[in-house]
């Protein structure tokens, strides 16, 4: 297979994978959220994951971008070599 094709099957394989993990994720913070609203504290406990999610969320947001920013920049940066005069 050649390269462009490689990633593309690379990165279907990525996005699958994310999907599934998104789709079990959510099923637990669900079936979390059930077990807890027969207890007295339960709402309480359902917002704390809620906003704890977001959080993590967003906090692997901002770190993508920077490492997308840090990749760019190294690689839109030439090497300096120095130049002999002659």
């Amino acid at each position: 297979m050649r390269s462009g094709c490689l990633s593309l099957v690379v990165r279907v394989g990525v996005v699958a994978v994310a999907a599934v993990l998104a789709a079990l994720s959510t099923v637990v913070i669900l079936s979390f959220a059930v077990s807890a609203l027969g207890q007295p504290d339960g709402v309480e406990k359902i917002i704390k994951v809620l906003v704890a999610s977001a959080a993590g969320f967003a906090f692997f947001l901002v770190g993508r971008d920077i490492w997308r920013d840090l990749r760019r920049r190294s690689s839109a940066e030439p090497e300096e070599r120095p130049t002999e005069e002659r």
